[in-house]
């Protein structure tokens, strides 16, 4: 009979299974072996192999076919998203912003949200993780930009398109004009509009970005095409007074699978070393921020 001991039979499979596909005798797309082969060969009920595949899945190493067995999951390409001292965009301006064509990124908020719009901006009250972005109090007025990124297809590896959810949150206080109708046009109009009324009317400006990571909510794989207990990728860059007090905050929400962060001395300090969103696409970069 079965019991939990210190090292159940359940994680012996799991760390076995493992061990055999980070050293590539499992590969990407192959079978692993069947629940019966498992059972005969640790000696374990059928339950036990399960929780033992499960752990696998959970890891995201593993993906389950009914009827058909247990297979490795091929890992999506990385690529990378760079974090540069200047040029920063205001990536959540509308859609016609040349950051979202220019990378090979298109606005993808219908194909998750039929919906939807492309990009939304609204005034909203600032929930607990907003007012400690902005350093405001909850349920101050935030304007909030919103948009998804959408690049590539490859339909036969499930969540392999990339998506990215961009969004926008500023301190109501900081851009009055934003109900004045002729001035919000123009916000909407021009994609740099809204940045340089920010910088014009609060600056110098100071800028920090911060990456973090967590396991994506249920809402957010959705959107982003995650599978269960698959790891966010969260960049928050802050736009500041010269005496840090925050006047909006961009983030960036994206697949852990698929991007890793990186920062780029060149791009920052050297103008001659300046690439082309083409030629950084071709050496793996799909974003600058």
């Amino acid at each position: 009979m079965e019991t939990e001991e210190k090292d159940p039979r359940w994680r012996v499979i799991a760390t076995d299974l493992r061990a055999a596909i980070l050293d590539g005798r499992y590969p990407p797309g192959g079978a692993l072996p069947s629940e019966p082969e498992l059972v005969r060969k640790y000696e374990v009920s059928r339950p036990t192999v399960r929780k033992a595949i499960d752990t696998l899945v959970s890891e995201g190493l593993a993906y389950v076919m009914r009827g058909r067995g247990s297979f490795v999951r091929p890992m999506p390409e990385r690529r990378a998203i760079i974090i540069t001292d200047r040029n920063r965009p205001d990536l959540a301006a509308p859609g016609n912003h040349p950051d979202v064509q220019e990378f090979g990124w298109d606005l993808a908020m219908k194909e998750v949200e039929p919906e939807a719009p492309l990009f939304t901006d609204e005034k909203i009250s600032a929930n607990r993780d907003v007012a400690i972005m902005l350093g405001v109090r909850p349920g101050h007025p935030v304007i909030h930009r919103r948009s998804m990124w959408h690049r590539g297809h490859a339909a036969h590896i499930r969540g392999a398109s990339a998506r990215l959810e961009i969004s926008s949150y500023t301190n109501a206080d900081m851009l009055p004009e934003w109900d004045d109708p002729k001035r919000y046009h123009q916000y909407r109009k021009r994609p740099g509009f809204f940045y340089q009324s920010l910088i014009g009317e609060h600056g110098p400006v100071r800028w920090m970005t911060l990456t973090t990571a967590r396991i994506a909510y249920e809402d957010e794989r959705a959107l982003l095409g995650l599978d269960y207990a698959e790891a966010l990728l969260i960049i928050r860059r802050t736009m500041a007074h010269a005496n840090g007090r925050p006047i909006e905050v961009t983030e960036v929400k994206a697949p852990a699978n698929r991007y890793e962060i990186g920062y780029h001395t060149e791009l920052a300090d050297d103008p001659d070393a300046d690439l082309t969103p083409q030629e950084l696409s071709d050496n793996g970069i799909d974003l600058v921020i």
